[in-house]
């Protein structure tokens, strides 16, 4: 297995990078974005229609669910000159739009002549992830992306049929629970210090922004190596009842070269530095081990009698059982992680998932002696 994983690591560092997103007869200079246009209160039509003699070298992108429509947004994608400070318009019904997001970020825009027109800056690469709703937390070595499955915006794979809200709940748990491991190992530190790239924990979307279907439910947590080259994704699978099923691992833009790892195999993330980092087994019960390679692991179990979807139990060699819970308030945007007697609280904005929490504290002036750094690396 650990050879596997060796082979395929070290096949990903002599691949070349990823093509540019491309339709048909897209322009080369050009460049592809998404905007999101926020609804002023729910509404069941478009917001915006853009206005082609506003940019005639603007072209609408056609590509299958980077365009949305849902109660809460119209996202739009176009491909528009690289680098152009560029004023764009949109026809739709007067005073509909509260919000114009590009990325993470806002964009000015005004009511003009019965248009709305947005101010574009210039793009140099694509920019098209403003669909995605997600809040990211990051730690030394680490980060948590958590996304917030909302059903008004389900897309794609789940457009239809019932909600994976089970698995979404149960996906929210293990991140966080994963996180805990990760401190308590210092596993974080430890791929920071040695320059081996960032630990990344992912659960899954629904709402398939810039079509990344993201399905069937499952959550990752994978090493990306520094340039992406090597990185080892695995899938971890979330079954109806909450539990882990397999896990599905294959090399980033290595297609067709997976394998699958069922309950009881046992899968070693390897660094770019060709040693094992640390090891994810399903266990037969479909819980969850974690720990660093050749070491003891911690087992994450689901609490009480049911999946992960109630929260999670931690036992880790030589330290003190954990509980983890975890709570997501979309209407407010607070997300609420009970670890143990801690309880850790972190808002967010419900339009784009983007931590409001503070993250860090302030550094003192020039003029106070610390003894130590305030935020430790």
């Amino acid at each position: 297995m650990r050879q596997f994983s060796r082979i395929l690591a070290l096949a990903g560092m002599c691949m070349p990078a990823p093509p540019a997103l491309a339709d048909g007869a897209r322009p080369a200079d050009t460049v592809r974005i998404v905007l999101k246009f926020v609804k002023l209160g729910a509404a069941d039509m478009p917001v915006a229609r853009f206005d082609p003699a506003s940019c005639p070298s603007c072209t609408a992108a056609t590509v299958p669910l980077f365009n949305a429509e849902n109660a809460r947004e119209t996202v739009i994608a176009l491909s528009v000159p690289r680098r152009r400070s560029l004023e764009l318009a949109f026809q739709g019904p007067g005073k509909a739009v509260r919000r114009v997001i590009l990325e993470g970020g806002d964009l000015p825009f005004r009511y003009d002549a019965g248009r709305l027109v947005v101010q574009v800056p210039p793009v140099a690469a694509d920019a098209v992830t403003a669909a995605e709703v997600a809040t990211h937390i990051v730690e030394p070595g680490m980060v948590l992306r958590f996304e917030h499955a909302d059903p008004v915006r389900r897309a794609g794979f789940y457009a239809t049929g019932p909600f994976p809200d089970v698995q979404r709940r149960a996906a929210n748990v293990l991140e966080f629970a994963q996180r805990e491991v990760i401190r308590e190992l210092g596993l974080g530190e430890q791929v920071e210090r040695e320059h081996l790239g960032r630990i990344q924990i992912m659960g899954f979307d629904t709402n398939a922004p810039h079509g990344h279907t993201d399905a069937p439910p499952h959550m990752h947590m994978h090493l990306r190596w520094p340039g992406n080259r090597g990185t080892q994704i695995g899938h971890y699978y979330i079954g109806a009842d909450g539990l882990l099923t397999h896990n599905q691992v294959g090399v980033k833009d290595i297609p067709g070269r997976e394998r699958r790892f069922g309950r009881g195999e046992p899968f070693t993330t390897v660094g770019p530095n060709d040693r094992g980092i640390y090891t994810h087994r399903i266990t037969t019960e479909g819980w969850l081990e974690l720990g660093r390679a050749g070491e003891k692991p911690c087992l994450i179990q689901p609490d009480g009698s049911t999946g992960f979807q109630s929260g999670a139990t931690i036992r880790c060699p030589g330290h003190p059982v954990t509980h983890i819970g975890v709570e997501d308030d979309r209407s407010r945007g607070v997300i609420t992680v009970a670890t143990g007697a801690i309880t850790e609280t972190f808002r967010y904005d419900t339009d784009t998932g983007e931590l409001t929490s503070p993250a860090a504290v302030t550094p003192p002036g020039p003029s106070v002696y610390q003894d130590e750094p305030i935020n430790p690396a």
